[in-house]
């Protein structure tokens, strides 16, 4: 039985060229590959400029240098024909567990070739990424990897899964797997992400939830990713049909990280702790559920934007909380300065609801470039802490539908719609989302039940559905975003929903672009509505819009009961502004039923007005033109636009060789 944990101890990339032209190609790829060293034959012509690149300049015969090179670092990159590159490694080729992986690149720079370790050690994989760089081809001739099957000897490795099997085993059942004989494949734990890069699986590949329920008859083998032990039974079912791989602990489950940093270490400090973190335990974003620190620690930016950025609830905890828990590397001069001997490790079994044997990752240390210390624990997620952060957090899509004709949703707005689980909202605005709507959970309720309509967005979200409450225009402007964040703030839900803001084109922009330009200098939006603002309130922020001279926008003019307030607005604006101010009555923009009517201030009321029309008083300049509301910016008295105009069209009947005007 052999255990293999795929990967080479050596250094970067090493990338050897023999021309001129296979430096420039060579120096292309090394700026984008980390840790990358080019070897250069010197010619007669000695060394070319290479920049700040990192060249080392070898003296002839380079096959005296080849030995050396492979065994320092991988990948081996050849600029060179791939019988050279052939002839060159001959000699020093041992197995595919321990070679490093090597590539040959032509010298038109048109190919690579993966020439040793393509599968195993990842030659293929790199021979991909080295032809992007080029706009090369890659020529890929392992059949798995060319056939796009599953690489039954190193799947997961980049995952971090160690295989279990004899060499016998992977070999009979990688045959399989290019023969297209039945196999299963079963995934108890791990990341799921692997899984990406062959989906959908080959046809003659089952995946299964339990080997339980796997038929040894039907099958010619068995994939088995999982943490339990084989069974006796299980050894005499499959004998040498079964693989086994074993994701790192903690992968794929729910995560609690526990977080200390310096004073005002920085968001990227903070972030690159995270990275390495997740790269030396093969752990994914996905499995973090929660952070956790200790409360001194509440407004540390970096920290407070690590949680936004992964969005994810970070709770705090006392030093006094904290100094309780059993930990594996206390420290007595943390406790001198914080009043507990841990932070990372206690505040991840804590938050985790675990105690020490539930602690996955111990404390790890990160120093950053600002010279900052971060150090992280990891914790499994335990009993009510995974029923509480384990679930998948929702979202909360607040929808601005904008006018309510679909040509004018925003592209946003319709993601959103379309990815939604639940919509919700008042009914006469999901009755204009149409199919919209179709294969979605609908909620709908009438007027004056907004508040039921966010509780219900907020419960759904809160229980993990993608919730999208729809409201006309924008979400924003006298629309639904305020009480339903009011409501996630006074609830506690907030941490365990994402909440998202789409916005909308509200009604006084759409009705603005029916009449023109009406809104190109200052102007104010005024609700009518006295439902929840006093009315004495609303006069007087009528009079001010009145008295300077803001073109005003009024919202919710009139309704069955409320009859009086628009009579009482023309009469305020009566006091500042002359009776024929300029004055649209905008009803429904962009559905059928658009009504546009042009008036003035002093006969406004006599037209037809409801809760669907905004009203739009014009300033003292504001004038109306061949069926046009516009409001002057002022750039007419600035400058001569009909001298303008007309110089404009001489210079084109010039450039024509015609007459000018």
């Amino acid at each position: 039985m052999v255990t293999m944990n795929q990967g080479h101890e050596k250094k970067g990339a090493a990338l050897i060229a023999i021309t001129h032209r296979g430096v420039a190609a060579a120096l292309q790829v090394s700026e984008n590959l980390m840790q990358s060293h080019i070897f250069a034959l010197l010619t007669r012509s000695g060394e070319q400029e290479v920049g700040d690149a990192a060249v080392t300049w070898i003296e002839p015969p380079l096959s005296a240098h080849v030995e050396h090179i492979l065994a320092h670092h991988d990948p081996v990159i050849f600029f060179a024909a791939l019988g050279a590159t052939v002839r060159l490694i001959a000699p020093y080729l041992r197995d595919k567990q321990t070679d490093s992986a090597v590539l040959a690149v032509d010298e038109g720079h048109r190919y690579v070739l993966p020439v040793v370790s393509g599968h195993q050690g990842g030659a293929n994989r790199w021979a991909g990424q080295v032809a992007e760089l080029l706009q090369a081809q890659a020529i890929i001739t392992t059949a798995s990897d060319a056939m796009g099957l599953l690489p039954v000897d190193i799947l997961g490795r980049d995952w971090g899964f160690v295989v279990e099997a004899d060499r016998d085993t992977l070999t009979r059942m990688a045959g399989h797997m290019v023969a297209g004989l039945p196999l299963a494949l079963v995934q108890e734990c791990g990341s799921w992400e692997w899984r990406q890069a062959y989906d959908p699986f080959p046809a003659h590949v089952q995946s299964l939830e339990r080997w339980e329920d796997v038929d040894p008859e039907r099958y010619q083998g068995l994939l088995w990713i999982s943490r339990r032990e084989i069974s006796e039974c299980m050894r005499l079912i499959w004998g040498n049909r079964l693989v086994v791989y074993r994701p790192p602990p903690g992968q794929g489950e729910g995560l609690a990280i526990g977080v200390g940093c310096d004073r005002g270490t920085s968001e990227d400090t903070v972030e690159a702790a995270l990275e390495q973190l997740l790269k030396d335990h093969f752990f994914s974003e996905r499995d973090i559920k929660v952070l956790a620190s200790i409360d001194v620690k509440r407004d540390e930016a970096g920290l407070l934007a690590l949680a936004r950025r992964l969005d994810k609830e970070i709770v705090f905890y006392s030093a006094g909380e904290l100094a309780g828990v059993e930990v594996p590397n206390p420290s007595a001069t943390v406790a001198r300065h914080v009043g507990t001997p841990s932070v990372a490790e206690a505040a991840a079994i804590r938050v985790a609801g675990g105690t020490l044997a539930d602690m996955v990752v111990e404390k790890m240390t990160f120093r950053g470039e600002d010279g900052k210390n971060v150090t992280m624990a990891v914790a499994r997620l335990t009993g009510g802490a995974a029923e509480r952060f384990g679930k998948a957090r929702g979202a909360l899509f607040l929808v601005g539908l904008g006018p309510g004709d679909h040509g004018q949703l925003t592209q946003k707005a319709l993601s959103v719609l379309r990815d939604a689980d639940c919509i919700v909202g008042y009914k006469t605005y999901i009755k204009l989302l149409g199919s919209l709507t179709r294969g979605k959970e609908v909620v709908g309720s009438g007027m004056r039940q907004e508040l039921d309509r966010c509780m219900e967005a907020c419960r759904r979200a809160a229980l993990g559905q993608r919730v999208a409450l729809v409201s006309s225009g924008d979400a924003g402007v006298y629309g639904m975003a305020g009480p339903t964040l009011e409501m996630l703030f006074a609830s506690g839900l907030m941490p365990r929903v994402k909440v998202e803001i789409i916005p909308g084109i509200t009604a006084l922009v759409s009705a603005a672009s029916r009449l023109g330009a009406p809104l190109t200098h200052d102007f104010a939006a005024i609700s009518l509505s006295d439902l929840l603002t006093p009315w004495e309130v609303i006069e007087l922020r009528l009079a001010a819009a009145a008295q300077g001279d803001f073109v005003t926008a009024l919202y919710n003019p009139k309704s069955g009961k409320r009859t009086t307030q628009i009579e009482r607005a023309r009469e305020i604006f009566l006091r500042f502004r002359n009776p024929k101010t300029p004055v649209a009555l905008v009803t429904s923009a962009y559905r059928d039923q658009e009504s546009i009517i042009l008036t003035d201030i002093e006969a406004m009321t006599a037209h037809p007005i409801g809760m669907q029309t905004t009203v739009l008083i014009g300033n003292r300049a504001t004038f109306i033109r061949d069926g046009l509301m516009v409001t002057p910016r002022g750039y007419g008295e600035k400058y001569d636009f009909q001298a303008k105009v007309m110089a404009a069209m001489a210079e084109d009947e010039d450039d024509r060789g015609g007459v000018g005007v």
